[in-house]
């Protein structure tokens, strides 16, 4: 967003008889002509498609159960090319009250647009349940291509959310929002970066274009948040903070913008009669506490400490930040439905490292998979390759892959993950019986790779999170890894597989995923449980960027001689692509699934071990027909 600025540019036009130049249109000290305005227009490129960044993915998510894609308009220069679009929630019900998220309104600044795209795939749908959802993820698309803070007729949008200002912009979206006659705003998030280029370009062309002298400022580097100085909310502004510095640093400086901060990372300025799309609810968002909940975020994207992934995984966190805190007071009510932690409240670090204490060894890594490996060794065709440890008990909890001893770099490569979540039995143990029984026979055809145990304390402890509550199959990507899939990556990385010919991640969805992980995960974040239904039989998740379908019904095929398949319409809030198949977004979410790149042709299994007509021997049996009916139809192809 940079900062606000309320000042008067006449007042600083009037003492700019002897201003250098730092702008290259225009006379220094004079506002621009309508010739210079053009020739600034002009002058813009397009740098970035909005249909492939923005549009593309909305695309996907029209086949999201929970949510719907609405046009509400387009911008009339070229409406084909920027049509406006929000996304809200399907179940949509007066009586709910409403989250309202926008993005893009500078559409120069990525992790606004991303970020609420972001949110919309990963978290929106676990809310809807509670609140109506209504994102806005680019309001202004054009300046979205152009990476431009004004829109195309030289007009800040964020300086026009009230009437008499407008922009085409901003008067489509309020015209949208009045339409939908909400009755309660839970909060708003208005997405925003503060970047170099607005030292750089954007606050050099506005005070160029007004005739003004332009002094240098100061960029905060890291996270901060813009409240309203008339209804500040502070405790609601904290606990986004609190939610976003776990995943980036807070910016130290004491003053911003200007402004002295309020708290560490917040600043207050009078957001209603700036314009800004952070008023846009103000006067109606009244929260569910009777308060007023509305908040500008600022991501610092050229930070050193930050990737842009960490900028939209900042936005998210911020929105969730701010939603679980103005749920809270309705958590009141929820009954207990795990034994550590109060329902409604996030888990205390005093309350996390109860959970850890109270987990047990229920077996043994080194006897049901060491000594399996160790009598590998033996094997001619494979070697054992110890990769890591865990640093909390090396000498208990070493990381070894399997591959191929005559590997050659011209061949493609088949790699097996097993263990992410060390619970999933079958995983391991399907991963361990397709090295000692099928392996062998295609290591003149591709390299093998296998790592059958990835998560070896949550394999004894029968757990999905790690030791340090972390789920390691939401952790494969950078910036976001666990100890599990950092080793993982670096060994995979120093291999420098050259072409993946497939990849299979093997899992289970069991019934102790209702009974225990799903309510520990819900408690933790101090959100409510209703159970959920878990798929009797085998199914693939692969990804919606890279479906490969043929790839997945050639497995189906394959596994259903062993074992039954889920027939389902929609299997775990996802429909069927066909018998046993869904997608989600696996980079995304950062799944295992997505560790050779998303090139390659993969899939996660999932098999159901606790089925009436599912034995042990049967789930292990299934995930070695996965893997070799997924070598097979690559090799054919």
């Amino acid at each position: 967003m940079g900062c606000p600025d309320a000042s008067s540019t006449e007042a600083a036009a009037a003492e700019t008889t002897d201003i250098p130049r730092f702008y290259p249109i225009g006379t220094p000290g004079k506002p621009w002509s309508d010739s210079e305005r053009n020739q600034w227009k002009e002058s813009r490129k397009n740098h970035r498609s909005y249909k492939e960044e923005v549009l593309d993915k909305l695309d996907k998510l029209k086949s999201n159960d929970a949510l719907e894609v609405v046009q509400y308009g387009a911008l009339s220069h070229n409406p084909q090319r920027y049509p406006l679009f929000a996304v809200k929630s399907k179940q949509w019900k007066d009586a709910k009250p409403t989250l309202l998220v926008t993005g893009g309104v500078h559409g120069y600044e990525t992790s606004g647009v991303q970020g609420a795209l972001l949110f919309l795939e990963t978290q929106a749908a676990k809310y809807t349940a509670q609140v109506n959802i209504l994102v806005a993820p680019c309001i202004s698309p054009w300046a979205y291509e152009h990476i431009e803070r004004w829109n195309a007729d030289l007009k800040d949008p964020n300086r026009s959310f009230k009437k008499g200002n407008e922009t085409e912009e901003s008067a489509a979206l309020i015209s949208y929002i009045d339409s939908l006659n909400v009755k309660e705003w839970a909060c708003h998030l208005d997405l925003h970066e503060t970047t170099d280029s607005d030292k750089t370009e954007f606050r050099p062309a506005k005070a160029a274009e007004g005739g003004s002298t332009y002094k240098d400022g100061i960029i905060p580097d890291g996270f901060y948040l813009v409240g309203d100085s008339e209804d500040p909310q502070l405790d609601f502004l904290q606990a986004i903070i609190d939610g976003v510095e776990k995943v980036t640093h807070i910016a130290p400086e004491k003053v911003i913008c200007g402004e002295s901060v309020a708290k560490e990372g917040i600043i207050l300025f009078p957001t209603k009669s700036l314009g800004l799309c952070g008023s846009l609810s103000l006067g109606l968002c009244r929260g569910i506490t009777g308060g007023t909940y509305a908040t500008t975020t600022e991501v610092y994207p050229d930070s050193p400490k930050v990737t842009g992934e960490i900028c939209n995984e900042a936005q998210v966190a911020a929105i969730v930040a701010a939603l679980d805190f103005v749920l809270g007071p309705q958590t009141e009510d929820i009954p207990r439905f795990y034994p550590i932690g109060t329902p409604g409240k996030p888990w205390s670090d005093d309350e996390r490292n109860e959970w850890k204490e109270s987990r047990k060894h229920h077996r043994s890594y080194k006897e049901e998979v060491l000594d399996k490996l160790d009598k590998l060794k033996s094997n001619d065709a494979l070697e054992v390759v110890q990769y890591g440890a865990l640093s909390h008990n090396p000498g208990r909890y070493p990381l070894f892959a399997v591959k191929s001893k005559q590997w050659k770099d011209e061949r493609s490569t088949l790699l097996v993950t097993g263990g992410v979540h060390g619970y999933e039995t079958s995983g391991v143990q399907g991963a361990l019986l397709f090295l000692e029984t099928q392996a062998a026979k295609y290591t003149e055809q591709v390299n093998i790779l296998v790592a059958p145990c990835i998560s070896p304390w949550a394999y004894e402890h029968i757990e999905r999170w790690n030791a340090d509550l972390k789920d390691p199959n939401r952790s494969f990507k950078k910036g976001n890894e666990t100890e599990e899939s950092a080793a993982l990556m670096s060994y995979l990385d120093s291999l420098n597989v050259k072409e993946w010919a497939c990849h299979l991640d093997l899992h289970e969805t069991t019934d102790t995923d209702e009974l225990e992980f799903m309510p520990a995960k819900h408690a933790e974040a101090g959100l409510a449980y209703s159970g959920e239904v878990i798929p009797d039989g085998f199914y693939l998740v692969g990804d919606s960027e890279n479906p490969h379908l043929e790839f997945h019904q050639a497995i189906i095929s394959g596994v259903e001689k062993v074992t039954h398949i889920v027939k389902d319409e929609d299997i775990i809030g996802e429909p069927a692509k066909s018998d046993g198949i869904i997608l989600v977004p696996v980079n995304t979410l950062g799944l295992c699934g997505n560790i050779t790149g998303g090139k390659c042709p993969a899939t996660t299994t999932e098999v159901y071990p606790d089925s009436p007509r599912a034995t042990d021997a049967i789930c292990n049996d299934a995930q070695v027909a996965a893997i070799v009916s997924g070598i097979d139809y690559v090799l054919k192809h």
